[in-house]
């Protein structure tokens, strides 16, 4: 049994619940607090309403059970049923507010072509493809996945991208990425191709840059490939470290407590930088495996330190390098190896032989004097096998060299490569060091001083092991191939020295989810340049042995040493797996195929753009056009838009009406049409309404026919409508007194192509107001047309002083937007209207008595049924119902059947007090509509000649 209050009805939110034993008792209780408050049982609605009203209706409740509600501001019944829909939503919304929320997909914006920002070639995924009709600045969309490879150390990428349905003129001048030629960009290559053209055809449309002889492929990224993950080298597992103590025979420990991290660090409280320290102990079996290799550096005991030995040298194929330098060593001799940095020889036969490397030293011997030495390095046997380039040497030659003397007799050197026994916390035990490392058999003749000085030595000890990035799946049935990316962004060297990256793959098909088969391997090199940062990209791309799911690793092969000057970092960039399209024709659309320089970080914010104008059937054939007749045969025709027939479409009125536009303004740019429509839910009613209203027009449609009608200053009314075809009470007339909503200009907005196809902006009367009534326009880009309209709308809005509303009867089908109509006001009296039962030549009988002045001049308004009105003049009176004309109707009059003709009488002078234009129609049911219209004026037309007037260019 349980009790829900609602305290507030518009939050459900605000609600307490809990379990009841008597009903009656706590109703009483909460009525007693809120008197308005009702009852309902399981629901809440006025159904479900259980509020007592009796007495013994309150003692039923004392023992029922189930559930119930209490709605505690429910006050009157009234307002029972809305409280309780109000609280049933919250109810709703408060439950949904606590479920999980679903990822639905994001609306996708519409085309670049229409926007004034981020016009970026971006993918419309199950978006409309564009449909562009004129001509106008074209960024198409992408219609395949940017994927990007390197050729060379040069980030390339590729894309398909989709200009819109249909044929185009384009401009290869005017294609650009951003504002710079396509044509003008090293290594770009552009393919444009008409529908139904192979994405191969060796001739397609436009071609700039090296052909297109492979059909594209369809990319998907490795969504978990991001470009973070960096390849470590195979003995990135490292630990640095001092306090090591190391123990006869095979023993390192690192006590706990060891400073492993010292630095500066800013320290907002203070304001400045401050020193700090991380003391922790060295957990070895962290980072190393029994069984592994490991290489251990810098673990000298001793004080001599190396010595730098560079000069000019005499080089024997021997071995023997003679070195003259300034540099004073003592007892050289005690140094048994040398680390050469650089040794680089020019061999008559062996050409530029680089002699770099680590050498062993048979003896050094030292003569000369003070500032003048001379070092005669033997190198031990085996120099050859540690370069290979000594066995190149032809002859004895000169070089210079940078060297370093390492390994003097009196420290004991446990650097090397060993094999790991056992690890356990911060004790670490190798496999037999002695025989790597002869010194490991001196450690029971160090001194206590050298061991205390070993303390402050900083050790390496770094693992030797396979580093690898995977496993990763990816691929579905159709994929082929696959595409891995990586790049080292600073470059590979050290210093003087060029470096090599090598890197390994490996990758295996992968059956119903379970990998099948025999595991590929590959790999390639990335090849530093000496001082040199520029980025070094690397591309490897591999076909699958079969079509289907695979799964693949990579790891780096190669360690360059410990150098501080050392830069050779490589991360994984990128991968994709692929196949060849199968779709090498697009039958309706024009298609580009692109290979460029990428840009930017991976996000493809790029602006491919060009000037494109669309192809249509004109009258002179198969042409590019802006001309709106042009354009609606085309949307009518189109079987995806219109869906109409020739037979319905009067194309000879459209081209008329052309005609008449362009002659009315004086210039065919009124007529022109430059838009892209990308509204998957746009109707053919609403495309056809936009090219109208940008060409003055409104789009109709009788007899079957579809065309345009143009508003323009005319002194006849297509309708008349008075008491016979008005329904009765539903007329309503508004006098205004100034401009509607406190406008005080017009800010019109269109589409400039002289600035890049930006917004531009025509403000009436002036650029000094603060309450524009905006008004974005479609596919007006020339400046007389957005000028005729600007015009046109401020008129109107400085000019209309009347707006009328009314239902129409049938007439109302007859009319639509902007047609000039004559209406009988029948809010006030009126002088004579009805319907014409009988015409005699010049002589009407009304079905109504009219009573005329003599002394007044008077003209009648009569609906013809060609849906126009024609006003004559009344010559004069003959009788209570009957009139004589000053001539003969245009056409004769309906005066049989059960509609006859309508008249209305008015005044001569106030023939045109009753004209209004069409603003909006809405159908309410058969043969009737809703009409509202404001008041005719011809002061809404004067600026249409300032181009024939040459106020304009």
């Amino acid at each position: 049994m349980t009790l829900k209050i609602f305290h507030n009805e518009l939050d459900a939110s605000e609600c307490s619940e809990y379990s009841f034993d008597c009903l009656l008792t706590e109703w009483l209780s909460i009525r007693e607090q809120y008197p308005s408050a009702r009852l309902y049982k399981d629901t809440i609605c006025v159904q479900n309403d259980i509020t007592p009203k009796t007495k013994a209706q309150a003692w039923a409740m004392k023992g029922v059970t189930g559930e119930y509600h209490v709605l505690c501001h429910a006050k009157d019944p009234v307002t029972i049923g809305v409280l309780a829909a109000v609280i049933s939503v919250g109810v709703a919304v408060y439950t949904y507010m606590n479920m999980p929320e679903m990822n639905t997909p994001q609306e996708v914006s519409g085309s670049p072509n229409n926007s004034l920002a981020q016009r970026q070639n971006k993918h419309r995924v199950g978006e409309r493809v564009p449909d562009i009709y004129g001509k106008r600045k074209v960024i198409p969309d992408l219609i395949s996945t940017v994927y990007r490879y390197y050729d060379g150390s040069v980030q390339v990428e590729e894309c398909l991208l989709s200009i819109g349905t249909g044929f185009f003129a384009i401009d290869e001048n005017m294609i650009n990425e951003g504002e710079t030629p396509i044509s003008t960009i090293d290594g770009a290559s552009i393919s444009i191709y008409e529908p139904n053209q192979s994405l191969i055809s060796p001739t397609p449309q436009i071609q700039i840059g090296s052909v297109f002889d492979q059909l594209p492929i369809v990319t998907k990224q490795v969504s978990a490939i991001d470009g973070k993950q960096t390849l470590l080298s195979p003995n990135s597992a490292r630990i640095s470290t001092r306090s090591v103590t190391v123990t006869s025979p095979n023993e390192i420990t690192v006590p706990s407590g060891t400073i492993s991290e010292t630095g500066r660090r800013w320290d907002k409280d203070f304001g400045s930088f401050v020193e700090y320290r991380i003391e922790g102990s060295v957990d070895f079996s962290y980072s190393f495996t029994a069984g592994e290799q490991v290489i251990i550096s810098n673990a000298i005991y001793g004080t001599v330190e190396d010595v730098r030995l560079s000069g000019n040298t005499d080089v024997a194929m021997a071995g023997v390098l003679t070195i003259a330098t300034s540099i004073n060593v003592i007892d050289p001799n005690n140094y048994k190896k040398v680390r050469i940095a650089a040794l680089l020889i020019n061999d008559a036969s062996g050409g530029s032989l680089d002699l770099a490397g680590e050498y062993d030293v048979a003896s050094i011997t030292k003569s000369g004097s003070s500032g003048a030495y001379f070092y005669e390095v033997a190198l031990a046997d085996g120099f050859a096998t540690t370069n290979p380039n000594w066995s190149l040497l032809t002859a004895d030659g000169v070089a210079v060299t940078a060297a370093v003397l390492t390994g003097n007799n009196n420290n004991v050197d446990l650097s090397g490569t060993y094999t790991i026994a056992s690890t356990s916390g911060g004790v670490l035990k190798l496999v037999d060091p002695v025989s790597v490392n002869a010194d490991w058999g001196k450690l029971d003749s160090l001194t206590e001083a050298q061991k205390q000085s070993f303390l402050n030595r900083e050790v390496l000890i770094k693992g030797s092991k396979d580093n690898f990035i995977g496993w990763y799946y990816s691929g579905n049935k159709d994929t082929t191939g696959f595409i891995l990316n990586f790049l080292a962004q600073n470059g590979i060297y050290d210093g003087d020295d060029s470096k090599q990256v090598a890197i390994e793959i490996e990758y295996q098909m992968v059956v119903d989810g379970v990998p099948t088969g025999q595991i590929y391997r590959y790999g390639d090199v990335m090849q530093g340049v000496a001082n040199n940062r520029n980025p070094i990209g690397l591309s490897i791309r591999k076909e699958l042995p079969q079509a289907g799911q695979f799964r693949f690793r990579v790891k780096r092969e190669n360690d360059n040493g410990d150098s501080a000057s050392l830069i050779d970092d490589v991360v994984f960039e990128s991968a994709y797996s692929y196949y060849e399209t199968k779709k090498s024709v697009y039958e309706h659309d024009t298609i580009i195929r692109l290979r460029r320089m990428a840009i930017g970080s991976g996000t493809n914010a790029s602006e491919l753009n060009m000037i494109a104008h669309r192809k249509l059937n004109t009258i002179d054939g198969f042409l590019p056009t802006s001309d709106f007749a042009d354009i609606s045969i085309a949307m009518a025709l189109d079987p995806f838009i219109g869906r109409m027939d020739s037979s319905e479409i009067d194309a000879q009125s459209l081209y008329d009406v052309s005609d008449e536009i362009a002659a009315y303004f004086g210039t065919d740019k009124a007529c022109e049409f430059n838009y892209t429509f990308d509204d998957k839910y746009a109707s053919y009613q609403e495309m056809i309404f936009t090219v109208a209203e940008a060409v003055f027009c409104t789009a109709r449609r009788e007899g079957g026919l579809h065309y345009f009608s143009f508003e323009r200053e005319t002194p006849n009314s297509l309708a008349l409508f008075n008491h016979r075809n008005i329904a009765p009470e539903s007329m309503s007339v508004t006098e205004f007194f100034g401009i509607q909503d406190n406008y005080d200009g017009v800010e019109f907005k269109w589409r400039d192509p002289s600035d890049n196809y930006g917004e531009a902006i025509i403000r009436l009367p002036d650029d000094l107001r603060t309450n524009y009534k905006t008004i974005t326009s479609q596919g007006v880009t020339n400046n007389v047309q957005a000028h005729f309209l600007a015009h046109r709308a401020w008129n109107k809005l400085k000019h209309n002083r009347k707006a009328i509303e009314f239902t129409a009867y049938g007439e109302g089908d007859l009319v639509t937007r902007m047609d000039r109509i004559a209406v009988v006001d029948s809010t006030v009296p009126i002088l004579c209207s009805g319907q014409i039962e009988l015409q005699e030549n010049t002589v009407l009988t009304l079905d109504y008595p009219v009573y005329l002045d003599a002394g007044k001049s008077y003209v009648i308004h009569l609906q013809l049924k060609n849906g126009t009105v024609d006003v004559i003049e009344i010559i004069r009176q003959t009788g209570d119902y009957q009139i004589e004309v000053a001539r003969i109707p245009m056409i004769p009059l309906v005066t049989d059947g059960v509609t006859h003709a309508v008249f209305n009488i008015t005044e001569a002078t106030a023939a045109e007090s009753d004209a209004y234009l069409i603003s909006e129609k809405t159908g309410n049911g058969l043969f009737e509509s809703t009409i509202s219209a404001m008041a005719y004026d011809s002061r809404y037309y004067p600026n249409d000649k300032d181009y024939i007037n040459g106020l304009i260019a």
